[in-house]
């Protein structure tokens, strides 16, 4: 067995020689750059508060190999430029927002190769009373986070992907978990009717960004997608036969919150499914990605990264 005090010997004494490395990854940034944004129309002012990472990488990894800073953009430059980019450009969406900061760096330095920019809106909404909204003051909203990751290389296009994350839905019949594969380790038994609870996180990407595309309306109408194939009409609903069967499109993880029958009986009481126990872990989660079909001998267009972004918001100090 190698112990630690080897592995230490190893690293330190008899260092690697330069050309025996190689940097997979060099990218580095600032992280939870939080800002409120207020834009002031007359009486009536709109809100965006933002929590933002920005990564960049550069054409060299001098300052790793040699010790050699004077490539290095500080971090704190990278705080204070997004901070300017929201100032100079106003944030119409935090998809806008991205790509403003992206080119920045892209066209500012030209020793900056990458730069991936992650922003997550916290969920305020505008007060109202009677149906009238409130000029300047605001609610904070529980229907799911919105965020979104731009990511530019010097010789290519943005690639814009925007998303829902921490979006939590209920509902407490219309759905079982039967007819599943079964071995000598199997307890659960099948259910009919159960409560089904799930956190959401879906994210889709753009194939092109035009200056017109209605990044708000898109959002609203994947939400409302999400809401419609979870809860179904809202007289009758429809049956879920499992959570798996839930997820619609793109790419959705669904994390399971499970509420289980509390054991009544030790108390002299019969609990016909009234009474509950939810159960934060251990949770089963469930990820699926759909791709949209192209023509015969076209390419699909991937993303940078098709993997399961299960740690979408690593970037992120805290979580909303």
């Amino acid at each position: 067995m190698i112990t630690l005090t080897q592995v230490k010997k190893t690293v330190f004494f008899f260092p690697l020689q330069h050309h025996d490395l190689k940097y997979v990854n060099s990218e580095y940034g600032k992280n939870g750059v939080r800002l409120l944004y207020v834009k002031r129309e007359g009486n009536t002012h709109c809100i965006k508060e933002l929590e933002i990472s920005v990564h960049i990488r550069l054409d060299s990894v001098n300052e790793y190999l040699h010790a050699d800073n004077c490539k290095v953009i500080p971090t704190d430059t990278i705080k204070n430029s997004i901070q300017a980019m929201a100032k100079i450009h106003g944030i119409k969406t935090i998809e806008q927002l991205g790509l403003n900061i992206c080119d920045h760096f892209i066209t500012s330095f030209c020793h900056v190769i990458y730069c991936n920019a992650f922003i997550q809106e916290v969920p305020w909404q505008r007060l109202e009373k009677d149906g009238i909204p409130h000029c300047h003051a605001f609610l904070y909203s529980s229907e799911g986070v919105r965020f979104c990751e731009v990511e530019q290389t010097r010789e290519g296009t943005p690639v814009v992907s925007s998303g829902i994350k921490d979006l939590k839905l209920m509902k407490t019949t219309q759905s079982g978990f039967q007819g599943f594969f079964k071995d000598k380790y199997t307890t659960l038994p099948e259910r009919a009717d159960r409560v089904l609870s799930v956190e959401m996180l879906i994210k889709w990407s753009y194939d092109a960004c035009p200056d017109t595309l209605d990044y708000d309306c898109i959002w609203r109408t994947a939400h409302e997608c999400a809401l419609d194939a979870f809860a179904g009409p809202p007289e009758t609903g429809h049956y879920s036969p499992s959570y798996q069967k839930t997820v619609a499109e793109v790419e959705v993880i669904c994390s399971n919150i499970h509420y289980s029958v509390t054991p009544l009986e030790k108390l002299g009481l019969c609990n016909d499914k009234e009474i509950f126990t939810p159960q934060d872990t251990p949770f089963g989660a469930c990820a699926s990605t759909m791709c949209r079909t192209k023509g015969p001998g076209e390419e699909c267009k991937a993303p940078l990264d098709c993997k399961s972004h299960y740690s979408v918001g690593w970037k992120s100090v805290q979580k909303n």
